[in-house]
């Protein structure tokens, strides 16, 4: 999903985000949290439900327990998305760089570079899975997604240009419905009103001009009302991560063994938080996964820990990383495409043979989403530069 690193650093005094140790464990995280949303994507659409097998074993226990986890690694992203975002922000605004024309440049070439080409894959998957399998009773593209768990609606009803505008405007689940099969982009009109959100408020307390003032607190309360009480909940999720970003370091997190001892203790709860939301209910367990994430990304951030700069976890973590956007919102349309080439009217049963055809699929559409990468986020820098260039000679010429 989205997050980037900025090339700013914190608030307190430590090294820049690009070139620290911590950097690689906090790409690993992000790169993981995205790989859990598309595999348990997969569970949904290509397996029969949990309670529906029979005794199951040890392996398919454990199995299912990996593959539930999509909506709580989303709680990892916003965290991720706060703690980057907010220090960059709150950086720019302290040494008097604000700029909102290079801000919203920043952001929107972030986004738009990889969700533009996934609308165009979405149409495509979508209107060839029509073509194809029909809309019909019998057709998965005619009836509602598998179980009714990853949507109520039918592909079909909302494979519109409405739904389709409404996304690139970042309007999804708020005016529009989600655009065709590709359910993933739902957490995209969270990130992007939270992008406007924060600097809103935090403009709100460093200008001097009442004016401005006004006009920060009506725009930051607009969107506040405009996006629904959900967006605005999971704000304060978000926000988990910019408070860590305005952290200063813990004398204590100086011994090693505490240091090491807390990281561990805010894995475990990380663990807990995320297959806790049976018991305690899916809002209660995100918050818990927010702050267990928020608690781990400040001990990472204090730790000390040696990485061997162009080792092999060093270059996965950060190749993970490098493809977890386009994975996130390419993944879903072709895994329909394919569960309606490959399933019949039942899905499958969760035996060797169909969890090993399910890891040739989790393969290439991993591989699918690499090659995307390669010709979309891997070009963001440039992308943006190219922008910025545009806006400059624009902005000279009408001078």
């Amino acid at each position: 999903m989205l997050v980037e690193k900025t090339q700013t650093q914190p608030i307190y005094s430590i090294p820049s985000i690009r070139n620290y140790r911590w950097s690689t464990h906090l790409d690993l995280l992000r790169g993981l949290a995205s790989l859990l949303v598309f595999i348990g994507h997969m569970r949904i659409l290509l397996f029969i439900e949990y309670s529906e097998i029979n005794n199951p074993s040890f392996l398919i226990k454990r199995l299912n327990s990996l593959t539930v986890l999509g909506h709580q690694s989303v709680m990892i992203f916003f965290v991720l998305s706060g703690f980057f975002i907010s220090a960059s922000v709150i950086k720019r605004i302290r040494q008097k760089q604000w700029s909102w024309v290079n801000y919203l440049v920043d952001r929107l070439t972030r986004l738009y570079i990889v969700l533009i080409p996934a609308l165009l894959l979405s149409s495509f998957w979508d209107f060839l899975g029509v073509k194809i399998f029909g809309t019909g009773q019998d057709s998965f593209y005619g009836e509602k997604f598998h179980n009714e768990h990853l949507a109520t609606y039918k592909i079909l009803e909302n494979f519109t240009f409405q739904n389709a505008l409404g996304t690139l405007a970042f309007v999804q689940t708020i005016f529009v419905d989600l655009f065709g099969s590709n359910k993933a982009v739902w957490s995209l009109a969270y990130e992007f009103w939270y992008y406007i959100i924060f600097p809103s408020i935090i403009l709100f307390f460093f200008v001097k001009s009442l004016r401005a003032r006004v006009l920060y607190a009506c725009l930051a309360s607009g969107i506040l009302l405009m996006v629904g009480s959900e967006i605005r909940i999971y704000f304060l999720v978000w926000l988990m991560g910019a408070l860590v970003s305005i952290s200063h370091p813990s004398k204590y997190l100086n011994n090693k063994n505490i240091l090491k001892s807390l990281t561990l203790l805010s894995i475990l709860i990380l663990c807990i938080a995320l297959i806790s939301e049976r018991f305690i209910g899916r809002e209660i367990a995100d918050f818990f996964v927010g702050i267990s994430t928020a608690v781990m990304i400040y001990l990472l951030v204090n730790s000390r820990s040696q990485i061997k700069q162009g080792g092999a976890y060093e270059k996965f973590s950060r190749g993970l990383a490098g493809c977890s956007y386009t994975l996130y919102l390419v993944h879903m349309p072709i895994l329909c495409f394919i569960r309606a080439c490959v399933i019949g009217d039942r899905p499958w049963e969760p035996d060797i043979l169909h969890i090993f055809l399910a890891l040739i699929i989790v393969l290439f559409v991993f591989l699918y989403a690499v090659v995307i990468s390669h010709f979309t986020e891997a070009k963001t820098g440039k992308f943006r530069n190219l922008i910025m260039s545009w806006i400059k000679n624009r902005t000279l010429n009408q001078a």
